[in-house]
């Protein structure tokens, strides 16, 4: 899994995230995640509060994430049915 990757799943409740659970869950250096983190902050994916080390989605992001999640379920509902269709003949 990319560290992007890694670093938004962890972020997908909305939540705050000090930077140390972010580097626990996802056993990223700690220099890697904040380049990530510059980046993500850098195009308004996420909010960085550097006094508090803490970072979350920025709801935009986060109602984006959301939708597509449906649509993965949707899809790989959609694969399962036709897949019981064809073996069901």
């Amino acid at each position: 899994m990319l560290a992007i990757d890694e670093i938004l799943e962890v972020l997908e409740d909305g939540k705050w995230h000090d930077l140390k659970e972010i580097v626990e869950k996802t056993r990223l250096h700690e220099s890697k995640l904040k380049l990530v983190m510059s980046f993500l902050a850098e195009y308004d994916f996420v909010q960085l509060d550097l006094a508090a080390k803490r970072i979350r989605l920025m709801p935009q992001l986060l109602n984006f994430l959301k939708k597509i999640h449906v649509l993965e379920r949707e899809e790989a509902i959609k694969a399962y049915r036709a897949s019981c269709w064809t073996l069901g003949g």
